[in-house]
């Protein structure tokens, strides 16, 4: 792991991505509760971005927008960007966990760190060594036998498609790679609350204009739907996403990933005690190899 050594309290700093960690494997749990309400994916996405959009919509209106409005027209663009990138992220996870378990959908979304790698390669240039490699290769090996598992595995829901699940789940990683990435390079010159209040508006847009796409409504569910929306807001979003915002300035990209290795691990330990999610030998076979190989990628990084 490289941290940036020059950064303002480091230790605290890892504190944060810590308590950040544990908060966000409550996140796949939420949306389970929340669908147990019959609450579409779309408007639980929605939900969970407009929450945070919200939030800091509040404290640029507080603090004033004298950096908002000093944003270079690039910067702001690529923050929209990451935005976007970040509802999407959200969508996919979300819409997955309607045909795969948490374990399966979690271990999949732990693959941001190979992408991160792969784009640090192809984009910044970067070069890494065949350990480096090695890891990327066993963490697809370890996808790929989860895919396995999982398309002959019954589905979470009436009507899913479990292979479905696993596109989305992968697609998800995919997006959120390239959103740290964006999120890297941006937050060197721009302030936490700006970048967030961008991230976090364009995010809600997305979620909102796929929600009104697939002609989804707002109203007219459980509450305890909302307020399991509202409590993914604060656990996943605010704490987690928000978290990751705020030390990526300090962080590198694929160092700040290594949080995603806790998480699947934390969600299957919830998703046990409260769904009784039991994984199939292959998928735990397959889960350890991506989880080593990720491990594997991030050593070598360091």
């Amino acid at each position: 792991m490289r941290l940036n050594l020059a950064a303002p309290h480091s230790a605290r700093l890892w504190a944060l991505v810590a308590v950040a960690v544990f908060a966000w494997s409550f996140g796949p749990i939420c949306v389970r509760f929340a669908f147990q309400y019959n609450m579409p994916p779309e408007l639980v996405s929605f939900g969970r971005m407009l929450t945070a959009s919200m939030l800091f919509t509040a404290v640029i209106a507080l603090r004033g927008d004298g950096e908002v409005r000093s944003m270079s027209g690039q910067r702001r663009w690529l923050s929209l960007a990451a935005g976007a990138l970040s509802g999407l992220n959200i969508v996919l996870m979300v819409a997955s966990l309607q045909h795969i378990s948490v374990i399966i959908n979690q271990s999949l979304v732990a693959t941001i760190p190979v992408w991160v790698a792969l784009l640090e390669m192809f984009v910044l240039k970067v070069r890494h060594s065949r350990a480096v490699w090695l890891g990327i290769l066993a963490s697809l090996l370890g996808g790929v036998l989860m895919a396995l598992a999982t398309a002959s595995a019954p589905a979470i829901s009436s009507g899913g498609d479990p292979t479905l699940g696993v596109v989305l789940a992968l697609l998800s990683s995919l997006s959120g790679s390239v959103y740290v990435i964006i999120g890297r390079k941006v937050r060197g010159n721009v302030g936490f609350s700006s970048y967030s209040w961008h991230v976090y508006g364009a995010g809600a847009v997305v979620t909102l204009l796929i929600l009104a796409f697939n002609r989804v409504p707002l109203l007219g569910y459980d509450l305890q739907a909302y307020l399991w929306v509202l409590l993914l807001a604060l656990l996943s979003q605010i704490i987690g996403h928000g978290t990751l915002n705020y030390v990526v300035k300090y962080i590198s990209a694929t160092s700040l990933t290594m949080t995603a290795q806790a998480i699947p691990v934390l969600g299957a330990l919830w998703a046990f005690l409260l769904f009784s999610e039991v994984p199939t030998l292959l998928q735990a076979i397959g889960s350890g190899i991506l989880l080593l190989g990720i491990t594997a990628v991030l050593r070598a990084g360091a």
